[in-house]
């Protein structure tokens, strides 16, 4: 419907038209009025209507209002001082367009424009800056030639998952189209505080596929790349939370809806995750990647840490071939000692890698090892050797048991799996099983007392979360077999501070006292941990709790526990205050 209104001296004052519905390929239009004011000096355009896009539910009624409407040429139309309204959007704006038969030009400028959708994935505001579309035609080759420009000088964009919180950043393309062929020659686009990157595409309209592609970006800031771009792909990975540095290029390419190459060099990076689960400084990597040519990977850094274990310069190759990996040995220096990786193979599995290795611990140094870990500082030496490692699926996995020697026996590991190990709250399964290790050795090392003799221990269903332990059976005992056995006056009193109270003062109202040592038949202690409660055992029982040292012959002595719950934080508060040689011995 077209209304004219008119005033006495018949001149047009407005024109009104009503629109009930109008269907497109974008969405749906309804109760649509559109009036051209010709009361000022110049006209005034408003339109009201409701709008469906295509993707959305319901319609959202909008408001849209140029101040002045200049229509002096054929052709040729502006709208100044314009307004969008609605209930998720305020843009002022500006346009000018202008349209021939072979050519047209559109440009808006829009000034503190803010807006969002209903599933909060999209938001902008304040947003300043100016879009600009422009093509021709030629009338030989009949080939639109066209180009555009996106940019914004102040205000704040979110768009699902990345967020550009810095004004300053620029996307120009150009290209041409014809027969349903749109060629995207170059596509250029500069953040602020990352740098530019540039791309080439092929689009066919007619079945809306992206045929071929190509990416890179060179010389590009690793920091801004990592803020704006990496980061919110990996913020539920291991990778979501680290602080990087350094220069970064990368390219890739996709033919045919497939990827055929890929290359990433990195440049004096550093990475640490803010977590403290590793860091890798000084790293210069080349990692190329080609779908029917085999590649060599080049990776090396100065220095790092994984899980607090000092990392040493390392320098490692491998062989990428499509969609797998493999080394026939890696070596990984760690504190004074090494890891030495053999059969090292992985593979892409639909979205996951899976992969498997063996490897071999060489010597290293007890006590540079504890101190990495913050655990008490021990003597001598560890070493091992590591049976095939599986991951697949988010789930590490180990075949045969984890063999270590240290204190002059044998530690093993079973039934190893971690369920995500790289993921924010990683889950460690296994068994330990400790045999004859040299106690004197360990209270040595300890600062516990001296005690002679063997031990074995066992730790049955442990599970870690998070690397903190959660649920373990957990006993130490005397190995079998003949051997010396010999505790200190010491040794005795600080046994006594983890079990309980009571004997270390006996022993100081008796003749024991005057005695260094003493001779014993059996030493135990277990904790059956569930959650954060420890649930303590001993040799035997007694009727007020437990025995952890059985005495045997002249002079001799019994250590009994009294203390049978304790919470994990309390009893290793309990050892700290024991193994700290700085410390006066504190008992419970």
């Amino acid at each position: 419907m077209i209304a004219f209104f008119s005033m006495p001296a018949h001149a047009i004052s407005s024109i009104q038209i009503t629109v009930e519905a109008v269907d497109a390929p974008i969405g749906q239009l309804k109760n649509a009025q559109f009036q051209v004011d010709l009361k000022g000096a110049q006209a005034a355009l408003i339109l009201n209507a409701d709008l469906k896009p295509t993707n959305e539910k319901e319609f959202d009624h909008f408001d849209l209002k140029c101040g002045q409407f200049l229509t002096e040429k054929i052709g040729q139309a502006q709208c100044l001082n314009g307004r969008f309204l609605s209930k998720q959007i305020n843009a002022p704006f500006s346009v000018d367009f202008v349209s021939y038969p072979s050519d047209f030009s559109l440009s808006i400028a829009f000034n503190g424009a803010n807006f969002s959708d209903a599933s909060g994935l999209h938001a902008g505001e304040n947003l300043t800056g100016q879009i600009k579309m422009a093509a021709k035609k030629s009338n030989l080759s009949q080939t639109w030639l066209w180009n555009g420009l996106i940019s914004w000088n102040a205000g704040e964009l979110f768009w699902q998952p990345f967020y550009f919180g810095k004004a300053g950043n620029t996307f120009e393309i150009n290209g041409t189209f014809k027969q349903d062929v749109l060629n995207i020659q170059n596509a250029s686009l500069l953040v602020n505080e990352v740098g530019e990157m540039s791309a080439t595409a092929t689009i066919n309209t007619k079945t809306k596929v992206v045929e071929d592609v190509r990416v890179s970006a060179k010389d590009v800031d690793f920091t801004g790349l990592y803020a704006v771009f990496l980061k919110p792909m990996a913020q539920k990975t291991a990778f979501g939370n680290m602080d990087v540095s350094g220069k970064a290029d990368w390219q890739f390419e996709i033919k045919n809806l497939a990827p055929t190459s890929f290359e990433l060099n990195l440049r004096d990076a550093n990475i640490e995750d803010k977590n403290g689960k590793f860091a890798f400084s000084h790293i210069n990597a080349h990692i190329p990647w080609d779908y029917d040519e085999p590649k060599n990977l080049q990776l090396a850094y100065k220095s790092g840490h994984l899980l607090r274990l000092p990392l040493r310069e390392t320098k490692l190759s491998a062989e990428i071939n499509r969609f797998s990996l493999t080394a026939p040995q890696l070596n990984l220096p760690v504190l004074d000692g090494a890891l030495n990786l053999y059969d090292v193979s992985a593979v892409r599995l639909a979205d996951s890698w899976a992969w498997h290795l063996r490897m071999d611990l060489i010597p290293i140094t007890l006590s540079e090892f504890s101190k990495a870990l913050g655990w008490p500082v021990m003597k001598g030496q560890i070493s091992g050797q590591v049976p095939l490692v599986t991951y697949a699926y988010k789930q590490l996995s180990m075949d045969g048991a984890m063999t270590f020697n240290a204190f002059n026996g044998t530690i093993s590991m079973n039934n190893l799996k971690i369920d995500d190990p790289l993921g924010v709250v990683p889950r460690l399964h296994a068994d330990l099983q400790m045999r004859n290790l040299d106690m004197g050795d360990l209270t040595r090392t300890f600062s516990f007392g001296a005690i002679e003799g063997k031990l074995d221990g066992d730790v049955k269903d442990m599970l870690l979360e998070n690397w903190k332990p959660v649920h373990l059976d957990a006993s130490i005992q005397t190995s079998e077999g003949k051997q010396l056995k010999k505790i200190s006056q010491r040794a005795v009193e600080n046994i006594t501070a983890l079990g309980g109270e009571g004997t270390a003062a006996a022993l100081q109202r008796t003749f024991l006292r005057f005695f260094k040592e003493f001779n014993y038949d059996k030493i135990g202690l277990s904790c059956k941990l569930r959650q954060d409660v420890c649930e303590m055992g001993g040799v035997e029982s007694t009727p007020t709790g437990y025995v952890i040292v059985k005495g045997k012959g002249i002079p001799s002595v019994n250590v009994n526990g009294y203390t049978q719950k304790v919470s994990l934080q309390d009893l290793l508060g309990r050892i700290k205050r024991i193994t700290d040689s700085n410390s006066k011995m504190i008992v419970d």
